[in-house]
This record gives C-alpha cells, structure tokens and sequence, in this order.
C-alpha cells in the first residue's frame, strides 16, 4: 500500500545493506586514527540501542539515521550529557580526535 505523497523506497532488504554499507564506511574513519568503534548491528529499534549503550557507559554514540545519512551527518551522544546534535560527519571525527588528544596531555 503507498500513501499519498510518498515516493516508495528501496525494499527493506536493500536498504539495510545500503545502511549497513554507510555504517561500515563511518566506521572505517575512527579506526584509522586508533579508536575503537563499533556498530550495532542488532534488530532493536533505535531508542532500545541508545538505552543498551548508555547502560554499557559507552562514551561517545553517532546515531546515523535517514535524513543523517543524506546529510553527510551524524547525531552525536555523549555518555552523560545526552544528544548533542547533529554535526557533520568531519566535524563529529575531529571533535573525537581532539578529546582523546587532550585527555592524554
């Protein structure tokens, strides 16, 4: 069924592969400079993978959604401090460099 209005997207298979295909590219940029990362590739929903993290006490999260993936952006989450907001994808890396820079001084 398509609603009014809406263009359909690609069928849900393809468009987690292209998701998953932006994720690992993302991914590929921290660990370049020695930084650990890694994606959730889980089936939960967006929010269930927010709560795990911040129960894991991860520091930094990039929440890369549909209109971040058009963007060239991320959302950025810090352990503690909550959604930041989005930041382009350059920006998001540099900040990440720069804090470990600094904690290591």
């Amino acid at each position: 069924m398509l609603r009014r209005g809406k263009e359909p997207g690609p069928p849900a298979k393809e468009a987690k592969t292209n998701d998953t295909r932006h994720a690992r590219s993302i991914l590929n940029e921290p660990r370049v400079h020695e930084v650990r990362a890694e994606i959730d590739e889980s089936i939960d929903k967006i929010n269930g993978k927010i709560q795990r993290a911040e129960q894991m006490k991860v520091h930094t999260m990039f929440v890369i959604g549909r209109r971040d993936m058009d963007a060239d952006a991320m959302s950025v989450r810090i352990h503690g401090k909550g959604n930041l907001g989005a930041k382009s994808r350059s920006e998001a890396m540099a900040d990440i460099l720069l804090s470990m820079k600094e904690r290591r001084a």
